[in-house]
């Protein structure tokens, strides 16, 4: 069961204290899009540095991590496959 309850997991529930989401200032834009055995956070900051750290730590926590640069603001990918 737990496999379960940590596939409904955000990546703002791993930047959480462990019993709430945090939402960080820096995702000033944000989609999320769901398929088969996948979930991708889509996340838009011009705030980049910002966000490196929290970047990091979703990284250590499973999470697959796409930065793309080439726009006015940096687009953010998030995925990690369903448990």
């Amino acid at each position: 069961m737990s496999n379960n309850l940590m596939a409904l997991h955000t990546p703002y529930h791993a930047l959480g204290d462990g019993s709430r989401p945090r939402v960080p200032e820096w995702a000033t834009h944000r989609s999320v899009y769901r398929t088969s055995g996948r979930t991708l956070y889509l996340v838009e900051t011009n705030r980049l540095e910002a966000a490196e750290g929290d970047l990091a730590a979703l990284s250590q926590h499973g999470w697959d991590v796409q930065i793309d640069r080439s726009g006015t603001a940096a687009s953010i990918a998030l995925s990690r496959t369903a448990a």
